[in-house]
């Protein structure tokens, strides 16, 4: 059992970010299922306190957005209005970050540029109202500090923000942890006792544990029980770029479209579509992505498209928060999904809970539970 005496949910735990004051006694045998920002996050609070396993579908992590995303910043709403949990959320990426240091490269400082005179009204309000996060930059501030980039309507400039490689950082944390990862093993389907979870594989085994985590992603359609959540799968593209020596400088930006440098190239994305039947790539996306960087950094019209890049987030379409919650009637069988384009920012907070929470899910914000 967890001992009771722990840390409150009101900041993120320590353990894999430091050290948690109390430990849960015996070590429970906990299953993740998936291996992406959350499995990952998931393994790496957990595996100092319990017996991890991880299953993962696929042979090789996707790379898709994985490779091209990272993008995190206090402020990420169309508004620019403070994120739910935002100080917390922030705590606990830094503490991963600084756990696992320089193994993980962080790209530090984001320019937001507003694409409408209305965006420009909040975000001039948002630096009025907070100053600690944000700096307002007119048009012509922009282009004396940031001259690679275009921003008639003036842009939020954002210390706290930054990127990171998100296959690295997965790659790292798994490592780190030191749990062993079963791949390409399919979890096919489970069942739930009174005191244990059995696992049911496309290899026929059946496994068993004390709990089980389910963060598969945008596999969470290949399964009856978690099909019928109120969850949609939306398709991104990205594009990356070769980039020219000319935009040596350039920082993180972030319009309509984000322009992430990563060595001498440049990512940029990203689409959304809530209605895709494959995951190939679109000339017409593609298209479509390079004009709207070359809109904000007109450089890019002239970089060759290295690659385009698909991959599949998944959502809560009526309350864009994520979920770490038990499934409905169960207790020892979780789900932790729905991170959106936000996984970040909520992978390593929510997942700093997990120690406390299996056996005290009442302690869970309501924001993050499932109905």
């Amino acid at each position: 059992m967890w001992t009771e005496d722990v840390l409150k949910l009101k900041r993120p735990f320590r353990e894999g970010f430091g050290q948690l004051e109390k430990i849960m006694q015996p070590s429970p045998g906990i299953a993740i299922v998936g291996a992406g920002l959350a499995g990952a996050c998931a393994a790496f609070a957990l595996h100092r306190h319990a017996r991890v396993a991880v299953f993962e579908a696929t042979e090789a992590a996707d790379q898709a957005f994985r490779a091209a995303g990272g993008l995190f910043h206090p402020l990420m709403t169309r508004r620019a209005r403070p994120n739910w949990q935002h100080d917390a959320a922030l705590e606990a990426l830094e503490q991963l970050l600084d756990a696992v240091g320089a193994r993980v490269p962080v790209r530090r400082g984001l320019l937001r540029v507003a694409f409408t005179e209305k965006q420009a009204q909040d975000f001039r309000e948002a630096a009025r109202t907070h100053p600690h996060f944000v700096q307002w930059l007119a048009p012509e501030a922009v282009g004396e500090r940031f001259p690679q980039v275009r921003a008639p309507y003036g842009a939020l400039w954002i210390p706290q923000g930054g990127a990171v490689s998100a296959s690295r950082l997965i790659e790292v944390l798994l490592a780190r942890s030191g749990v062993p990862v079963h791949r390409p093993v399919r979890v096919v389907d489970w069942e739930e006792t009174a005191d244990e979870v059995h696992l049911h594989t496309d290899r026929g085994e059946t496994y068993r544990f004390d709990y089980a985590i389910l963060a598969p992603g945008s596999g969470y359609r290949a399964h009856p029980e978690l099909a019928r959540l109120p969850f949609q799968a939306v398709k991104g593209q990205v594009i990356c770029l070769q980039r020219p020596p000319s935009l040596d400088t350039l920082p993180l930006v972030l319009a309509n479209v984000h322009l992430a440098p990563y060595g001498d190239q440049i990512f940029v994305g990203s689409t959304y579509e809530p209605a895709f039947t494959d995951l190939a790539p679109s000339e017409a996306q593609t298209r479509w992505l390079l004009e709207e960087a070359a809109r904000w950094v007109p450089e890019v019209s002239r970089s060759a498209v290295v690659a385009a890049l698909t991959g599949v987030r998944v959502i809560r379409p009526h309350r864009p928060l994520p979920v770490l919650s038990p499934l409905p009637g169960r207790r020892r069988l979780w789900l932790f999904s729905a991170l959106g384009s936000r996984g970040l920012l909520y992978a390593p907070l929510l997942a700093s809970w997990l120690p406390e929470v299996l056996e005290r899910p009442e302690r869970l914000p309501e924001a993050v539970r499932l109905d």
